[in-house]
């Protein structure tokens, strides 16, 4: 379970966290869950931003169109 962090820039920094600790993993399955919870972060990052994106672009039309 991913832990509940709403900045894309924090979520950045914990999946490279997670990409530089799966490369001392021992353990091939340690190594690759390790990866996937990095990339399961980069995307929830991706999906923020892009959300934020949406949020704004539309804050922006409203108060244009106002």
């Amino acid at each position: 379970m991913l832990p509940v962090i709403s900045n894309p820039h924090e979520l950045r920094k914990l999946a490279a966290w997670y990409r530089e600790f799966a490369e001392r993993a021992g353990n091939p399955a340690i190594w690759e869950a390790r990866l996937r919870t990095a990339e399961e972060l980069t995307a929830e990052a991706d999906r923020l931003e892009k959300t934020n994106l949406k949020q704004l672009d539309e804050a922006a039309t409203i108060d244009f169109v106002e």
